[in-house]
């Protein structure tokens, strides 16, 4: 959960790939690019669930700008995660995945991580995580 955080992303893709050992994976998690836009809101029923998601500025590079994360209200936040501020630097889907690949890595699994039913109900301020995905988990390989 910090390759999104760091300016030089192809660099510390292709170290990886450089120090693992033939048949090595390298598998991380990122914000996920599709919906971690610069423009998010959430639409809400009368009840408080949300429903869906505005997003926005997909296209729009983030080069270092801070933001802030685990805002009040957030899913983080209402679990007790403190708010912090951070420099992001944003890729789209399609560029992560040039990035992974260019740094030699053979893409093996995607995944986007929902919570359960079960878990919502356990935990009712991670309801919104249901409507998209906040995570992409990637793991790729050396062949």
């Amino acid at each position: 959960m910090s390759f999104m955080d760091i300016p030089e992303t192809d660099k510390v893709l292709k170290e990886a790939f450089r120090v693992l050992k033939p048949g090595g994976f390298l598998q991380f998690s990122i914000l996920h690019p599709c919906f971690d836009t610069p423009h998010r809101v959430k639409l809400r029923r009368p009840d408080g669930t949300t429903y869906a998601y505005e997003i926005g500025d997909y296209f729009r590079t983030l080069d270092g700008e801070v933001i802030e994360i685990n805002k009040p209200g957030s899913p983080c936040a209402k679990v007790g995660f403190p708010s912090i501020h951070i420099p992001r630097f944003t890729q789209t889907l399609s560029q992560w995945i040039d990035l992974i690949v260019k740094a030699g890595f053979m893409i093996e699994t995607m995944n986007e991580p929902r919570p359960s039913d079960e878990v919502v109900q356990k935990y009712p301020a991670v309801q919104d995580s249901q409507v998209l995905a906040y995570f992409l988990h990637i793991r790729g390989r050396k062949s």
